[in-house]
């Protein structure tokens, strides 16, 4: 069993985005959207195609769901984004290129790249410079 989470964009009327079945922990998925996917028009060309088995660098190398929704995805609230998805991390790209994510445990917002900043600080040393 995988390790979901809820990858979308925070516009002004709530978060868009799709589920990902696979590795969605800050660690992978995290990194991954961080790297790749800063750009709100990368961002939406992912998630247009609607649900993810594996995220991948990009769109040509990520796995879509056979059996998932198609679409995208509208919810007001992170609450009611966690109520109805199977997903234990939400990560949100937020209209300025910066990402955020939340815990199902917690619902608490966290900043992606301070965290991937305590956790990798090797990558982050020489600008410009991350490993994934």
């Amino acid at each position: 069993m995988g390790t979901r989470c809820f990858i979308g964009i925070n516009e002004d009327t709530g978060y868009l985005g799709v589920s990902c079945n696979y590795d969605g922990f800050v660690e992978c998925a995290g990194m991954t959207l961080f790297s790749s996917y800063s750009d709100p028009d990368s961002l939406r060309k992912l998630i247009s195609f609607g649900d993810l088995n594996a995220l991948g660098s990009t769109v040509g190398t990520t796995e879509y769901s056979i059996g998932g929704n198609r679409f995208p995805r509208k919810y007001c609230k992170i609450s009611e984004l966690f109520e109805k998805e199977d997903a234990e991390y939400a990560y949100m790209l937020d209209q300025n290129g910066k990402w955020y994510y939340y815990k199902k445990t917690s619902r608490a917002k966290y900043e992606l790249e301070t965290d991937l900043r305590r956790l990798y600080p090797a990558d982050f040393s020489v600008p410009g410079y991350i490993r994934f």
